[in-house]
Order: structure tokens, then C-alpha cells, then sequence
């Protein structure tokens, strides 16, 4: 990945003779000019990483949704589309909900949904993170939202591993297409509302 810093090992010294030769003394530097070229490296890497994070390289994304997005029927899964970037580095939405990674982790996802009934009747709404065109397991969450006009904000908040390449995507379903995740232009002194917005961050290696 861009900026990786390279591990440094301690360097394989010769052993010296028992009586000065000058072969020996120029081998020794060469050894110990390589290693701490090495490590300037990976220090210059850390601290002076023109992305991530200021002294350490951290993959972040935010991206959020301006346009209401609706449910064409009733029980069918959408996935959750994002058509604006707050911040973002080594991670990229693509096909406008696709969340792709650069690098190999652990990550760290929040995801918001807002949620409005434009209708009276009684609805539930469930969202989910699928990983590769594959839903996870045990990460769906339900809402119900009752009365016209009634909104609600549905949060998916958690960690997946995921692999270089690897994308994500936040699913929806309501059994009711009178309900939609819904935005609202600014109101000042409010700022406008994203129908959608998530935001991933790198936590660890795996």
C-alpha cells in the first residue's frame, strides 16, 4: 500500500579479525549504512505520511447522501447509495454504494439512515451490511416508525475485516413503500439532513 513502512531487523554484523584490514572496516559500514537507511525510512514514513492521520497511516472515509431514497416495493432489499464525500483516503464509494477498501483490516463502520413515514400506518424497516455481495450474518437491525410524517434515525455501528478490494454495501427493506429515507434541505440555523451517511475508519491489522 501507499506509504507502507518497511519492517527493519537488526543487521547481520561480520566478525572482525583479529588484526586491522581495511576490506573488513569498509564491509562493516556498508552493513550499518543499509540498516540505517532502513530505519530512517520507516521513521521518515511514520512521521512525515502525507495521508491518514499525523503521525500514523490511518485509511478513513465519510460520504453521505443528499437526494431522498425511496423504496420501489415493499419487502425487497436496497442497497443504501451515497453521492457525496466529506473526507476520504484509501477508501472510495464505487457504483454509489459500494465501500472499497485499499488495504487489508480491521475497520471500523457507523452507518445513519433517516428515516420518515409519509403515511399513517404502522411500518418496519430493517437495515443490514453485506460484504461482498453477501449478507453478514447477524448484522441486521429493525425500526418502526408510526404515523405520517413520524421520522426516525436508523444506526448501523460495528467492525469487519476486510481484505484489499474488498467492498461493502448498507442495505434496506420496509414492508410499507410509504416509507423512505428522507433529507432535508437547511433550516438555519440547522444544517440539512443527509438521508444517508456513513463514515469507516481502520482500527487494526488482522
Amino acid at each position: 500500500m501507499a506509504n507502507e513502512i518497511s519492517k527493519v531487523v537488526s543487521p547481520a554484523l561480520p566478525l572482525a579479525p583479529e588484526t586491522y584490514e581495511r576490506p573488513f572496516t569498509d564491509q562493516n559500514s556498508n552493513v550499518l549504512r543499509l540498516f540505517f537507511n532502513r530505519l530512517t525510512n520507516a521513521v521518515n514514513t511514520l512521521l512525515s505520511t502525507d495521508v491518514g492521520g499525523k503521525f500514523l497511516y490511518m485509511p478513513y472515509g465519510v460520504f453521505y447522501s443528499t437526494v431522498d431514497q425511496t423504496a420501489a416495493a415493499a419487502n425487497t432489499a436496497y442497497a443504501v447509495t451515497f453521492n457525496s464525500t466529506t473526507a476520504r483516503s484509501a477508501i472510495n464509494v464505487v457504483s454509489s454504494s459500494r465501500i472499497t477498501v485499499d488495504n487489508t483490516g480491521v475497520y471500523h463502520v457507523k452507518a445513519t439512515l433517516q428515516l420518515e413515514s409519509t403515511s399513517g400506518s404502522t411500518k418496519t424497516a430493517s437495515l443490514w451490511l453485506s460484504k461482498n455481495g453477501s449478507n453478514i450474518a447477524y448484522s441486521a437491525h429493525e425500526y418502526v416508525v408510526s404515523g405520517s410524517g413520524k421520522k426516525d434515525v436508523a444506526n448501523w455501528n460495528g467492525s469487519v475485516a476486510l481484505a484489499a478490494d474488498d467492498y461493502i454495501e448498507v442495505f434496506w427493506v420496509t414492508d410499507d413503500t410509504n416509507l423512505e429515507l428522507h433529507t432535508h434541505v437547511a433550516a438555519p440555523p440547522v444544517p440539512a439532513v443527509a438521508s444517508a451517511s456513513i463514515a469507516v475508519s481502520f482500527v487494526s491489522n488482522v
